[in-house]
């Protein structure tokens, strides 16, 4: 799993495991249900091992096919509105 990926997923776990400690007034033990939920998305990382890479593959390719907002106004030849756009928030 891509570290950003990781990342994203562990922060929505400890909010869920930190929502389930208030819900139920403290009696669930947070540090265990968090690494419940840890060994649970390791696991499902590993048996989805394949869906994720065609995932990641096409999050690359639509990545590659993008252009920036400078490239795609750059090559619109729309320099001149921008300028005036840029000179009128300035002033």
């Amino acid at each position: 799993m891509r570290d950003s990926h990781r990342a994203e997923a562990e922060g929505l776990l400890r909010r869920a495991v930190e929502e389930e400690v208030r819900r139920s007034g403290g009696r669930t033990d947070g540090n265990v249900l968090l690494s419940r939920a840890r060994a649970a998305l390791d696991a499902m990382a590993g048996t989805a091992g394949e869906e994720y890479s065609a995932y990641t593959h096409a999050l690359d390719e639509a990545a590659a096919g993008q252009l920036t907002f400078r490239q795609r106004y750059a090559r619109e030849g729309a320099g001149t509105p921008l300028l005036v756009a840029a000179v009128a928030a300035v002033a």
